[in-house]
């Protein structure tokens, strides 16, 4: 999502964003994790991370937390891609397997 944002490469790692999601299903949890991680860049400090690592995953209760590693967006150091508008539920795909998960989302931009 954010590589749509901006390119990734030339957003450091000088800060930490801690996050947390839950949701009622796995769908869900995903919608509101990626939906938490839009909220971050859309409000100050306008946080643009280019890794985020889970800290844990809880797939019974549906919850997550993880930390993202960034900086601020800033157009003078980060060229402006294409703005995401909001996370769908349209067409997400979530497919279990033995290394873990492959999703698939479709973002409104």
């Amino acid at each position: 999502m954010f590589g749509y944002i901006t390119d990734l490469q030339t957003v450091e790692p000088k800060d930490t964003f801690s996050l947390e999601a839950e949701g009622q299903d796995l769908e869900s949890l995903l919608f509101h994790f990626l939906d938490e991680w839009l909220y971050a860049f859309s409000v100050e400090p306008f946080f643009t991370p280019n890794e985020i690592n889970i800290l844990e995953f809880d797939e019974v209760n549906f919850k997550i937390k993880c930390e993202g590693y960034g900086e601020p967006f800033d157009l003078k150091k980060h060229p402006q891609g294409t703005e995401v508008k909001a996370i769908t539920y349209s067409a997400m795909q979530i497919k279990q397997h033995d290394k873990g998960y492959d999703i698939y989302v479709i973002v409104d931009i």
